[in-house]
């Protein structure tokens, strides 16, 4: 069980901030009542600028809140209420201090918040369509990422000018890999009339996640001391990395 200090104090909401700076919830991965007791002993929410962390999570709770209860309302009047009080089966404030119970069962719904009891028929059959939505979703995210390419465009130098530039291609040519497709090359002149060997390369994103590893592996041959052992090669510069 975590435990805030009063959350109308600017050491409640330093704590309630820090609490959250790796978190999206008070507890589990979803929201849940414990957060609905947190947010309901807040009379309003934290300067943004002074708890980042905790005004992120207050107007994402207030946001599920908004969703729960779409009515625009025409307003009550409560003698008596208390801007800060939590729901009684929700936690418990008391004196200067909040304790949440962390352990508590908060899987009475999959998304959405139960605040009141059991969903309606038309509410769980509106939650089985979103989640219908968001898998097709999901599906089709997935599907587009598998097709990512990249277009790869080197400069490969060679150690001096003696270096055999055709064979250095050829063993470029040779490096072999799936997803991995060399395509145009030519030399180009720089330092002192040296050439370089520049060359594009085609990678599917999803089976080669690391172009560096076949830079350093397969073309320079880095050793443990991370030196170069290629006979021809001297350095590989990267000019342009694009997604096709």
């Amino acid at each position: 069980m975590v435990s805030f200090a009063d959350l109308s104090t600017a050491k409640g909401l330093k704590e309630l901030d820090t609490f959250l700076l790796t978190r999206s919830y008070i507890s589990g991965y979803q929201a849940s009542r414990d957060d609905l007791a947190v947010f309901g002993a807040m009379a309003s929410g934290p300067a943004a600028k002074e708890y980042p962390h905790a005004a992120r999570w207050y107007n994402h709770i207030k946001a599920l809140l908004g969703e729960s209860f779409p009515g625009e309302g025409a307003g009550v009047g409560l003698a008596g209420a208390s801007a800060s009080a939590a729901p009684a089966d929700s936690g418990a404030v008391t004196g200067a201090g909040m304790d949440v119970d962390v352990n508590s069962d908060s899987s009475d719904s999959d998304d959405d918040l139960d605040l009141f009891g059991e969903m309606t028929e038309e509410e769980k059959k509106a939650q089985e369509e979103k989640k219908a939505i968001i898998a097709k979703a999901k599906a089709r995210a997935a599907e587009k990422e598998k097709k990512c390419k990249s277009l790869i465009v080197m400069d490969v130098k060679p150690w001096d000018d003696e270096t055999d530039m055709a064979k250095m291609e050829a063993d470029i040519r040779a490096i072999t890999r799936d997803g991995l497709l060399w395509g145009s090359s030519k030399l180009v002149t720089f330092a002192f009339g040296m050439k370089k060997l520049q060359i594009t390369a085609v990678i599917e994103d999803t089976k080669i996640p690391s172009f560096d590893e076949i830079i350093e592996n397969d073309i320079l041959l880095l050793d443990e001391d991370e030196e170069v052992q290629s006979d021809h090669v001297q350095s590989v510069d990267i000019l342009s990395f694009n997604k096709l």
